[in-house]
Parts: structure tokens; sequence; C-alpha cells
């Protein structure tokens, strides 16, 4: 074995792994992903009952379901904040880690450094993505009739 393939305690590909918590890097990748998902399914479950109760289109919700628009924006106002809360949980994250691994040779993506900093980066990417996808349809609830 070439003395330069073993491993020291000092090399790892994410050095400041350390730094944050494994919870930090999971839930900002998972949790916008998760709340969209729920919020797309939960809203067309609602809204297709309340506008669609024996396959007939309705005009306006069935008679009782006046609080139906209201919790369709709750459910958005709640997904933006998870989006928008899980990229600040990774922008902190990535912040932790900016000294992890100083680029001097060739890209860091190819050679796989800088794992925790990488991992943080799409969370913030994927939180505020998601976050957008949600206040779209949050628009579409104020300038779309609900049936």
């Amino acid at each position: 074995m070439a003395p330069d393939a073993i491993a020291t305690a000092d090399f790892h590909p994410a050095p400041h792994r350390k730094r944050v918590r494994l919870l930090a890097l999971i839930f900002p990748i998972l949790a916008p992903s998760f709340a969209w998902s729920a919020h797309l399914v939960v809203n067309f479950a609602l809204s297709s009952h309340a506008c669609y109760p024996d396959g007939v289109p309705l005009r306006s919700p069935a008679s009782g379901l006046g609080w139906l628009w209201s919790l369709l924006l709750i459910i958005d106002l709640a997904g933006i904040i998870i989006g928008l809360v899980s990229a600040l949980i990774a922008w902190r994250t990535y912040r932790l880690t900016a000294q992890e691994m100083a680029e001097t040779g060739p890209p860091l993506a190819e050679i796989g450094e800088g794992r925790t900093r990488f991992l943080a980066l799409w969370g913030v990417l994927i939180g505020v993505g998601f976050s957008a996808a949600t206040f779209f349809d949050f628009v579409g609830l104020w300038v779309l009739p609900l049936c």
C-alpha cells in the first residue's frame, strides 16, 4: 500500500462535519420537499372534496365549507415557512463551514472535498426553491376562484 493511500486522522472529505449536527444537514434537504408534497396532496384533497362532492363540479364550495379558503391559506403559509426556515438553517450551516476546504487545485466537486458545505448549499437552494413554488400556489389562491 502506498504511503499516501493511508488515511490519517487529519484527512477527511468533510473536515468540518463536527461543527454542525447531522439534523442541520438533513432537515433543509428533506423538510421543504416533504412540506411541498404534503401541501399539494392536502390542498388537492380538500379542494376537490369541496368543489366536486359527487363528481359534478360546483361554482362555489359545498355548503358548510366556508372555512376552506382560510385553511388552504394556512397550509400554504406553513409550507412557505418550513421552506424558509430550512433555507435559514442551511445558510447558517453554510456559514459555519466556510473554511472547510480551500480550493487550491482542481474543483472541489471533482475530488469529493467539502461535503458538509456542499449539502448546506443544496439545503439553501432546495429551501428557497420549494418556498417559491409554494408561494406561487399561494398567489393562485388569491387570484383564482376556489372552484
